[in-house]
Order: C-alpha cells, then sequence, then structure tokens
C-alpha cells in the first residue's frame, strides 16, 4: 500500500511540477527533479517478495522533502493561486495520512530554502494548512475544490484522523504558532 502511495505521491508531484512551468521560464530543473521524484517512485513501487523490517523503517527523509517541495512551487498571490494550493494540500494529506513528516526533516527543509522559496512558504503555508485541515475534517465538502484542482484521489474513504495533529507539528514548524 505504502508503495502505491508512494507512486502516487510521485506522480502528483510530477504533475504539480508539469503544470506549474509557465512558458517562457526555464522548467529543466523542475522537470529534473520531477523525473527524479517519479524514478523513486517507481523504483519504490516494484514488486517485493516480502516486506522485511528493515524495508518498513526505511529512511523517508527523500519523500519527506518531496512532499515539502511542493509547498515552494507556486505563489499562492498568483492566478490559480487557491487551486495550486489545494493541490498541495491534497498531497500533503494524502502523505501524512499513511506517514509522518518528521519536524526535524521540515524544519531541516525550511533552513535548507533560498530566500525566494522562504518568501514563496510565508505566501503559501496558510492556504495550505487551511485546505489541508478543510480536507482532514470533512473530505466529501472539498470534493468540487479538489475536482477543479485536478485532484483525484478519494478523500472520503481513507483514515484521516492523525492528520490533524501532523498537521499541527508542521504548522508550528513553519510559523513558530501551534494553532
Amino acid at each position: 500500500m505504502r508503495k502505491s502511495i508512494a507512486l502516487l505521491l510521485g506522480l502528483s508531484l510530477a504533475t504539480l511540477t508539469a503544470c506549474e512551468q509557465a512558458p517562457g521560464n526555464s522548467g529543466a530543473a523542475s522537470s529534473d527533479a520531477a523525473s527524479a521524484v517519479i524514478s523513486e517512485a517507481v523504483s519504490d513501487a516494484a514488486p517485493a517478495t516480502a516486506e522485511t523490517p528493515a524495508a518498513s523503517s526505511r529512511d523517508t527523509t527523500t519523500e519527506q522533502r518531496n512532499v515539502l517541495d511542493g509547498f515552494v512551487d507556486f505563489s499562492a498571490d498568483t492566478a490559480g493561486g487557491s487551486l495550486k494550493c489545494a493541490r498541495a494540500a491534497a498531497v500533503l494529506v494524502e502523505y501524512l495520512s499513511c506517514a509522518d513528516i518528521d519536524a526535524s526533516t521540515a524544519a531541516d527543509w525550511m533552513t535548507d530554502l533560498t530566500q525566494d522559496q522562504r518568501d514563496l512558504l510565508d505566501i503559501n503555508w496558510a492556504g495550505i494548512l487551511a485546505n489541508a485541515q478543510n480536507i482532514a475534517a470533512d473530505p466529501a465538502s472539498q470534493t468540487d475544490l479538489l475536482s477543479c484542482a485536478g485532484v483525484t484521489t478519494d478523500f472520503t474513504g481513507m483514515v484521516l484522523t492523525g492528520v490533524p495533529d501532523k498537521l499541527v507539528i508542521l504548522n508550528t514548524v513553519f510559523t513558530g504558532k501551534a494553532g
């Protein structure tokens, strides 16, 4: 199941990256990053004979950073920003439904951001957080927004009870506030 989610996450991130590239912008770095995400997700999704304890305790730092990278791939204060926030929130909620993003990984990721990326995180985070909270609280009420944003994940059948607490942790890392 985790391998399927990793594949879907990788494809979602690749789609986000591809959709966000405007004509005339250099998309080589984003394209390379998307290819790396897809390659990693596909290799993670390769058939396994039996899951061993070592496989389940693998380092997920790269996966976590890939989810976080989606927060700074766009600017919420531009046209379509609310839909981009909804897509980023959907990827986040889907990931958090089955895994954690460690506070230390999020803090390290934030430290590694350029000033431009930090500015984007500041602009985008409130919208991403609000959308993620809404998805976790009542996924059915978010169906129209997510559909408009191009999200096809059915959150209504997912267990999302742990997601709000995980969002509080991320919000504390990004803003210094728990609420």
